[in-house]
C-alpha cells in the first residue's frame, strides 16, 4: 500500500511532466500529434529517461536493507500526503493550464514537489529511527559482552583451580594400594578432569578465557573444537574488543555446528597467525541450513564482529566452501 501511493504520485508526476512537453511543442509552433510514430518515440524516450531518473534517484533509496518496514503512523501519512497531492492534481487536470495564470501554475507545482519532498523526508526520518533502534540494541549487546570477560575470566580461573585441586587428589590416591582405590575409578577421575580442565596457553590471556570457555561449551554439545593460536599477535586489540571478536564468532560457528544434521560433521577450526605483516584469522564450521541462516542472533553476531574489525581498520570475509563455512579476518600487524 505505502509502494502504491509512491507509484500513483510518480505517474502523475510522469504525466504532468508529458502535458508540460506538450504544451511547450504547441508553443513553439511544433504541436504533437499522436498518430504519429515520431511522438510516439518522443514520449517512450521522455518517459524512460523520467523513470530512469526515477529508479536511480529516488526508488533505490526507499528500502531499508532490501525490504519496506511500513508502520500504520508512516502508512497513514504517506495517504494524507498522497491525497493532498492528488487534489492539487486534480486541479490542474480539471481546467487546462493555459487558462490559469503562471504564478498559480507555478504555485501548485511548487506544492506538489513539496509534497513529494516531504514524503520522501519521512521516509528517511523513519529509516533513520529504525537504525538508531538497531544502533542502541548492537550497543547494548557489545557492552555486555565486554563486560561479560571479566565474569567469564573468574569462571575459567575457579574452574582451573578445582582441576588442578583434582589433579593433585588424583596423585595422591594413586600411591594408596590398588585394593583401596581401584584403578577403574581412578581412570574415571582423571577422565573427569580432563573433560573440564580445557585451558589453553596461547600466548595472550584474553583468547585463553575465550577458547577455555567455548571449548567447554562445544564439549558439551558433542562438538569437536580444533584450535591453532598465537594469542601473541592480538596484542594491539582491547581485551573487551578482543572477547566480544571471538565469543561471538564461536557461538556463531556452535549455532551451526548445532544445527547439522551429521554429527561427524560438527567440527570447528580456528586458526589464528601471523602471515606477511598481517594478522590472520580463520574459522571453518558447518554451513548452517538455508532456512536458519537469516535470523536476528546471527546478523547481530555478524554485526558485532563487522564493527569490532572496522574498529582496528581489518577486513572481514564470509565464505561458502562446499558444506562448510568460513570466517576469515585480517587485520594489520601493530606492534
Amino acid at each position: 500500500m505505502y509502494c502504491a501511493v509512491w507509484s500513483l504520485l510518480i505517474a502523475q508526476c510522469a504525466y504532468e511532466g508529458w502535458c508540460f512537453l506538450e504544451l511547450q511543442f504547441a508553443r513553439y509552433g511544433h504541436p504533437l500529434n499522436m498518430a504519429s510514430p515520431w511522438a510516439v518515440l518522443v514520449q517512450l524516450l521522455s518517459g524512460a529517461v523520467f523513470f530512469a531518473a526515477v529508479y536511480i534517484l529516488l526508488a533505490r533509496q526507499l528500502p531499508y536493507k532490501g525490504g519496506y518496514h511500513i508502520g500504520p503512523r508512516q502508512l497513514f501519512s504517506a495517504f494524507f500526503i498522497g491525497i493532498l497531492f492528488m487534489v492539487q492534481a486534480a486541479v490542474l487536470d480539471n481546467f487546462r493550464a493555459e487558462q490559469f495564470p503562471r504564478s498559480v501554475i507555478a504555485t501548485i507545482l511548487i506544492g506538489q514537489f513539496y509534497f513529494i519532498t516531504l514524503l520522501y523526508f519521512q521516509s528517511e526520518l523513519f529509516k533513520k529511527s529504525a537504525m538508531e533502534k538497531e544502533m542502541n540494541a548492537l550497543n547494548l549487546l557489545y557492552e555486555r559482552q565486554r563486560q561479560q570477560y571479566q565474569v567469564a575470566r573468574q569462571n575459567v580461573q575457579i574452574i582451573n583451580k578445582r582441576c588442578h585441586e583434582l589433579k593433585v587428589q588424583i596423585a595422591n590416591l594413586r600411591k594408596l594400594s590398588p585394593e583401596a582405590v581401584p584403578p577403574e575409578r581412578i581412570e574415571e577421575a582423571e577422565r573427569a578432569a580432563r573433560l573440564y580442565d580445557a585451558n589453553r596457553n596461547t600466548g595472550n590471556e584474553v583468547l585463553d578465557v575465550v577458547l577455555t570457555e567455548k571449548s567447554l561449551l562445544c564439549e558439551s554439545r558433542g562438538i569437536q573444537l580444533n584450535a591453532v593460536a598465537n594469542g601473541s599477535c592480538l596484542g594491539f586489540i582491547e581485551a573487551g574488543d578482543l572477547y566480544a571478536l571471538f565469543a561471538n564468532a564461536l557461538d556463531h560457528a556452535v549455532e551451526s555446528a548445532v544445527q547439522t544434521a551429521r554429527p561427524e560433521c560438527r567440527v570447528i577450526d580456528l586458526l589464528v597467525c601471523v602471515r606477511q605483516g598481517f594478522v590472520v584469522v580463520n574459522i571453518i564450521s558447518p554451513l548452517r541450513p538455508p532456512e536458519k541462516q537469516a535470523n536476528r542472533s546471527t546478523q547481530y553476531e555478524l554485526k558485532v564482529i563487522r564493527r569490532i574489525v572496522q574498529k582496528y581498520k581489518g577486513t572481514l570475509t564470509l565464505e561458502e566452501q562446499g558444506e562448510f563455512f568460513a570466517e576469515k579476518i585480517i587485520f594489520p600487524l601493530q606492534k
